[in-house]
């Protein structure tokens, strides 16, 4: 079959429920149902993980490298509720594109198998190691709305997916579906759809006929101070277990599923499961109904913690400060609703010169430090110390992953995948080529350098290259000290000051 393109931009395209559909990027709306077929790799017997597992074991390895690249902090707590011998689907909401999985497969010891848009496995570079790895792929109501492909070719495609994920968490394995549907840089979640519940009913349907533990779903919560930064805070948030208790299926239709026929589960049950879902995930996200808000509540967060004397040392703390704040206000007759317009303003003046509530005192805005705006010296050398190799060995896939990153089509939320995947595969395809550079100018040129010295150099060349990116990033965070030390100055400096400084004042007099 020919591959399909289709419209891509916002075009006002409803799913079942009137709801419009999400706006596809061009890879998305490019179809290839052959394609799609035959890049998906096939479980050896039903319940394999159906990767190459060294390849996905090397690959886990090589996102944990990139992850702590990514990330300045992360913080992970409830990994006690990961059964180690029962199936879990874990479900979150979705706001950071390939971020988002790749945070559940380091912190998980369970091999996952995952189900995604259909062209995590087709498209160029990616799709290789996605499919390798076992990645099943999904045509979402979005592209079948459009026309990409036939309702017999998706229902076929899909069904085959959600059969492979069931079996796979049946024998107890991991995976981890959005159930909204699509990534997006919303402050609350969307819609929930149905396919991660069905796909884990159908899971408890197979274990409990082959006498296999009771699968379960793993709300989690992900948390990142802003999702679209490079070197932001991640705080990843397991929380209680959402138990199933028995088989939904009837038992006509479990031996059904038994016999490798995907059959849907009844949608009442259904539906109160996804149901529980949102209820229980909601409240483990920002769920504001603006970033503004979300903004406030973090401003009394850290304004109340003030006022009692203490300080909020670390992104998951800030979190939880501002979800008290949130839930407090939501039970009404708060005393911090009057507060919480006041607040919104203070988030909203912080955010247009871009800093947070970090910057706070018990005397208002803080004074800076001389060590914060003297760090940029430290950065500058390290910067031009690690600058030849960096360049030489990433300047490439840092370029690349600038300009992808900054011009994506898929949106907001997806431009620090751009920046993870330049980690991920970088290594991989744009390191061998100043290796091969070095390699040929050393055996070509007239440097007196002998054979098993140009080997050992050429073995040991990834290493500094890992190692001058490193230095790299410590110099980008030095000089991220610095620049925010100096936007503080300038804030305290400015006519908001004043401004700002009564209001800070006013919310810790009506905080203490």
């Amino acid at each position: 079959m020919a591959k399909k393109i289709i419209q891509s931009g916002d075009d006002g395209a409803v799913d079942h429920h009137g709801e419009v559909l999400p706006p596809l990027s061009k890879s998305a709306s490019r179809i290839d149902v052959d394609k799609i077929e035959s890049k998906r790799r096939h479980s050896s017997k039903p319940g394999d993980h159906p990767g190459v597992l060294w390849v996905y074991n090397s690959i886990t390895s090589l996102c944990r490298l990139a992850m702590r690249q990514q990330f300045r902090t992360i913080e992970v707590t409830g990994q006690e509720h990961i059964a180690e011998d029962a199936g879990i689907l874990t479900v979150g909401w979705h706001t950071n594109a390939l971020i988002d999985p790749t945070s559940i497969v380091v912190t998980q010891p369970k091999t996952l198998v995952f189900g995604g848009r259909h062209d995590l496995i087709t498209r160029p570079i990616i799709g290789p190691m996605a499919s390798i790895s076992g990645a099943q792929p999904v045509i979402r109501q979005a592209e079948l709305a459009r026309g990409g492909a036939s309702k017999e070719a998706a229902t076929r495609i899909n069904s085959k997916t959600m059969l492979t994920l069931a079996e796979c968490i049946a024998h107890g394995h991991g995976t981890a579906l959005f159930p909204e549907g699509t990534s997006h840089a919303d402050s609350k979640m969307r819609r929930l759809r149905t396919g991660p519940v069905r796909s884990v009913i159908a899971a408890n349907s197979i274990a409990h006929e082959k006498g296999l533990p009771e699968p379960h779903l793993l709300p989690v919560g992900l948390h990142y101070r802003v999702s679209w930064y490079f070197r932001t805070d991640a705080w990843i948030e397991y929380g209680e277990p959402i138990r199933l208790n028995d088989a939904i299926h009837p038992e006509e239709d479990r031996k059904r599923l038994m016999d490798g026929e995907w059959i849907e589960a009844p949608a009442d049950r259904v539906n109160n499961l996804r149901d529980k879902v949102r209820e229980r995930l909601a409240p483990m996200t920002p769920d504001a109904e603006s970033w503004d808000e979300h903004r406030a509540w973090h401003v009394l967060g850290h304004l109340r913690t003030i006022a009692g004397g203490q300080q909020l040392n670390s992104w998951r703390a800030e979190v939880l400060a501002a979800r008290a704040v949130r839930d407090e206000i939501r039970q009404g007759d708060s005393p911090l609703i009057p507060l919480k317009s006041t607040a919104e303003r203070i988030g909203k003046t912080l955010h247009s010169v871009g800093l947070d509530g970090r910057v706070f005192a018990s005397n208002g805005l803080r004074k800076t430090r001389t060590m914060e705006h003297l760090a940029i010296i430290p950065a500058l050398m390290l910067a031009i110390f690690s600058a030849p190799l960096t360049l030489f060995g990433s300047g490439l896939m840092i370029l690349i992953a600038k300009i992808l990153g900054d011009n994506t089509d898929e949106g907001l939320d997806a431009r620090t995948t751009y920046h993870f995947l330049a980690s991920l595969i970088g290594p991989l395809i744009i390191w061998p080529i100043p290796i091969g550079i070095f390699l040929l100018t050393a055996i070509l040129g007239p440097w007196a350098i002998s054979t098993p010295q140009i080997i050992v150099i050429a073995i040991l060349l990834p290493f500094a290259f890992h190692l001058s990116n490193k230095l790299a990033i410590l110099a980008w965070d030095l000089h991220i000290i610095s620049r925010n030390a100096r936007r503080l100055n300038r804030l305290r400096r400015n006519s908001k000051s004043q401004s700002i400084g009564k209001d800070i004042d006013d919310l810790l007099a009506a905080l203490k």
